[in-house]
């Protein structure tokens, strides 16, 4: 019986050490109003979002469309076969263009994504930046798809998939019917006069003017409903509008009180991990700090792709 006992208390020695050895580089998630003091954080200005993904930025994204580079606003990404042909600056094309600036101003230039123009930096459309301490997200590129999502200032590619697209009114991926992003849907090569009408997807009183490859928000006036056969806004009687325009209140995660993570985060890295007891929530870590994430009503947690997703594509 005492060899017994000896051989238990070996063994739970044992354990106890590789545990501590496989826990050196984990810390206890801290709230997100801790100051992290003591953390071992990467260097902000090392960070780079496009070498901390295994999404294909350029997927899904049309041949000749550049994208904005996140982090540098002078910066753009130029897509090919559905893979990056080429990082390009806009400061380097005026130092090889000398004549593209007015003599009269500085010549510091930005990329308007929008535009798909280099122009002067005042005039551009540049995409957010990360906050530092703040939970946050963004659109990223035309399909719809593409987000990034932000925490403690860095920057992570995300992507909805099964056909879910990214709200920018809740902060992560949703039901394409109570989305709208029809940005896809216009084009930058387009003439002026070819203008090109949208209705809204998710409202029946909200339309949009495709001009110049922007999608232009327009609404229309209290009882009226915008109609696709004369493009403009008619009596809702003679609208035939099926869309549900339920409210789920669902809010972003900028405006809702951020809840810590109940799980070792590690110290260095973005992670995102399952929920311990639920389906549609995870955990989201940042350099060992860690936030409690929930799913759009109706969408569960895929590892897999490490993002929400249709309940039957969940480990598909």
């Amino acid at each position: 019986m005492k060899w017994l006992l000896n051989g238990l208390l070996l063994l739970f020695i044992i354990l106890m050490v590789h545990r501590n050895r496989a826990d050196e580089d984990l810390v206890v998630a801290p709230g997100p109003d801790d100051d992290g003091e003591g953390l071992n954080v990467q260097d902000k200005d090392i960070y780079d979002m496009y070498e901390n993904t295994q999404i294909n930025v350029c997927g899904n994204v049309a041949d000749g469309v550049y994208l904005p580079y996140v982090g540098n606003c002078s910066k753009y990404i130029e897509c090919e076969n559905n893979t990056i042909k080429e990082v390009g600056s806009c400061l380097d094309l005026a130092k090889d263009n000398p004549d593209i600036c007015d003599p009269n101003k500085s010549c510091e230039l930005g990329y308007d994504p929008v535009l798909q123009v280099c122009t002067y930096m005042e005039e551009v459309q540049c995409l957010p930046t990360c906050e530092s301490f703040r939970l946050s997200s963004f659109c990223y590129d035309n399909t719809c798809t593409k987000y990034v999502l932000c925490y403690y200032g860095k920057p992570v590619l995300r992507q909805c998939h099964d056909g879910l697209q990214y709200n920018n009114a809740t902060d992560r991926c949703d039901f394409p019917e109570y989305v709208d992003c029809v940005a896809n849907d216009c084009s930058a090569t387009f003439q002026p006069e070819d203008i090109i009408y949208l209705g809204s997807k998710a409202s029946c009183s909200k339309y949009y003017v495709c001009s110049n490859g922007h999608p232009w928000e327009q609404q229309c006036a209290p009882g009226l409903a915008y109609n696709p056969s004369c493009k403009c806004c008619d009596f809702a009687k003679n609208v035939n509008c099926t869309i549900d325009a339920v409210a789920r209140n669902i809010l972003p995660y900028s405006r809702t009180p951020l809840r810590r993570a109940d799980i070792k985060c590690p110290l260095m890295g973005t992670h995102f991990f399952p929920h311990k007891s639920r389906r549609d929530a995870y955990y989201y870590c940042v350099e060992g700090r860690g936030v409690t994430l929930d799913c759009t009503p109706g969408l569960y947690y895929d590892p897999k792709v490490e993002d929400c997703r249709r309940p039957e594509f969940v480990g598909v």
